[in-house]
């Protein structure tokens, strides 16, 4: 569980990194690409995650036989350095697993997202237009000849994109005091929106990050010092307003 945690895990910084991905596709994104475009670019997305799982298993299987199988043999020949060394390879192995398979897993979310936009994009925008079969038919029955169908097509195929149509916008801007000033305005505003945005997901991580610690409130913990004698460490976990935490450890000598 621990290990899927890792890899599901999500916070609200990656929630905004999202985001602000999922702006910026639709903002540069080109919203007249042919069907053909369409179609390779979800090939390229198929591509692009096969690679990226074979690149998981790759590194699974390097992990798993150089990694796992000698510390295995390790246990036929020497039971206690076994015992002593086999958690913390685990447990770094299974960390390098966690953060590659979250790689993986996110990468192949954002291009089968990408993939299923477009293919729905697609579908919706042939439903109200139709094909460019079904624009030259109508154009061949209204008797237009092909320089003309040729030219229809380029401008139904004309790209058309946000963020260029609002720079050629601020472009046509005159005087040049003017046009600087809207230029630079909307360049930073799309800048300081994503850090604003950033540092506000920021701090909502470390006020959960805080919540967490103080449900640990009141932890025990026996040791034995070396009399064998008993202590009881009690941490209990605190706030102040210019840290995230404050741990404090009490310990109470039992009796012996």
């Amino acid at each position: 569980m621990t290990f899927l945690g890792k890899i599901l895990s999500w916070t609200f910084t990656k929630l905004w990194g999202g985001f602000c991905v999922a702006v910026s596709f639709i903002w540069n994104f080109n919203w007249n690409i042919t069907d053909a475009e369409i179609a390779a670019s979800t090939d390229n997305s198929f591509v692009a995650v096969a690679g990226l799982v074979g690149q998981a298993i790759g590194k699974t299987l390097g992990y798993l036989i150089c990694g796992a199988l000698p510390t295995l043999s390790i246990l036929a020949i020497n039971p206690v350095v076994f015992e002593s060394i086999a958690p913390q390879i685990t447990e770094e192995l299974l960390e390098k697993l966690s953060q590659e398979y979250a790689v993986v897993i996110a990468q192949s979310a954002r291009l089968f997202l990408q993939a299923g936009f477009l293919n729905l994009y697609g579908s919706i925008r042939r439903a109200f237009r139709g094909s460019d079969d079904d624009l030259k038919n109508r154009l061949k029955a209204a008797g237009a000849n092909e320089k003309k169908i040729t030219e229809e097509l380029e401008a139904r195929h004309k790209p058309f994109v946000i963020s260029q149509k609002i720079q050629e916008g601020i472009d046509t801007i005159t005087p040049r005091a003017l046009h600087a000033l809207v230029d630079q305005a909307y360049q930073e505003f799309g800048m300081a929106c994503a850090e604003a945005g950033y540092v506000v997901a920021g701090a909502l991580d470390a006020y959960v990050f805080q919540k967490n610690l103080t449900r640990n409130e009141g932890l025990i913990e026996i040791q034995f010092d070396e009399n064998n004698k008993p202590i009881v460490k009690e941490y209990k976990i605190g706030t102040d307003s210019s840290q995230q935490s404050i741990i404090t450890e009490v310990l109470n000598v039992v009796p012996h």
